[in-house]
């Protein structure tokens, strides 16, 4: 059986953080840390990496993230918020985490 959404507790803990960083992404690239224990504790990759890109524009996704329960969910939380919502609508997101469990988050101007 496969398990859905088993990313949210974590994505929704951060959403007021988010809404701060993707505002001040605008400006300059922001970074939020995370621990191996905050992924682990939730998901279900024993020994791979919890890596992604999220491309957002318009908030819409413009990169394939159906392989990525932790991108999907994130997205899924954030489109969640009306205010994030309103901030993702108007502008371009990269948000991509390594394998270091930091969270960068760029906004791409065209």
């Amino acid at each position: 059986m496969v398990q859905i959404n088993l990313y949210y507790p974590l994505w929704k803990r951060y959403l007021p953080v988010f809404a701060i960083q993707l505002k001040k992404a605008i400006t300059e690239e922001q970074e939020i840390n995370f621990t191996k224990s905050d992924f682990h504790n939730l998901g279900n990759r024993n020994k791979s990496d919890y890596g992604f890109s999220l491309d957002i524009e318009n908030g819409k996704v413009k990169n394939n993230i159906s392989g990525s329960a932790v991108a999907r969910d994130l997205y899924d939380v954030l489109m969640s918020d009306t205010k994030v919502k309103e901030l993702l609508q108007g502008n371009h997101f990269k948000l991509s985490l390594g394998k270091a469990y930091i969270l960068k988050i760029a906004s791409i101007s065209e």
